[in-house]
């Protein structure tokens, strides 16, 4: 493993810290508001902004680590019974089709922040730049689409032969 892909795999396990971290806030912005709602009879104002934004923040923040370690859903209805060659060559090109679909999704959700942005919108109590949120969620994309990037190389480089040691063998 180079020292790039170790750091970037150090990068997709924050991220996905941060996630759990994001989960942590979100179940104690619930709590807080229901003891507030029920108990106080005073809502937690802004609560439902947070929740919803971090929800967002989330997914998008535990989505890299997810592809890195190959804990994407897979149906094998199929694919258990592909030779080895095959299933390398399907894995590269999914890998590689979603390098470019999230590539792509990144692309419109970041030019959806500059609009929302060039508007100015912004959520409805907490004042949020709508267009900030979804501009940080496009950065995620795009280091989603990273590590399928490297799982696609990695696959292909799998797909070459084995070199040897020994001078003249094959």
């Amino acid at each position: 493993m180079t020292p790039a892909i170790s750091v970037f795999d150090r990068l997709c396990l924050a991220l996905a810290w941060l996630s759990g971290l994001i989960a942590f806030f979100v179940m104690s912005v619930t709590f807080i508001g229901v003891v507030m709602r029920y108990g106080l009879r005073s809502p937690l104002m802004g609560g439902f902004e947070m929740i919803e934004i971090g929800m967002g923040l989330m997914v998008f923040t535990a989505v890299p680590l997810m592809i890195r370690r190959r804990s994407n859903i897979t149906v094998t209805i199929l694919v258990d019974r592909f030779p080895p060659a095959l299933l390398r060559a399907t894995g590269f090109i999914a890998d590689m089709t979603g390098a470019v679909l999230m590539g792509f999704i990144a692309w419109r959700v970041w030019l959806q922040g500059e609009r929302l942005l060039r508007y100015n919108e912004v959520t409805m109590e907490l004042r949020v730049p709508k267009g900030l949120i979804a501009q940080g969620m496009s950065v995620l994309l795009v280091v989603a689409a990273l590590a399928f990037l490297l799982c696609a190389v990695e696959a292909f480089m799998r797909n070459r032969p084995a070199t040897s040691d020994h001078p003249g063998s094959l």
